[in-house]
């Protein structure tokens, strides 16, 4: 990879970049009827960069 993308990974908390399946399974969460009670809410998936 590229320097940058070294440099991306290295400052993420998970070490990773998420792939495309991690995030639909975000998406199918909200669409999906397990999220009924969820109001208001942000899900960042980010690889921990919003919690470090």
């Amino acid at each position: 990879g590229s320097e940058r993308h070294r440099e991306m990974l290295a400052r993420t908390p998970m070490g990773r970049l998420g792939r495309g399946e991690e995030i639909a399974a975000a998406v199918a969460f909200l669409a999906g009827d397990d999220s009924s009670f969820v109001t208001g809410s942000e899900i960042y998936a980010d690889g921990g960069w919003t919690a470090a």
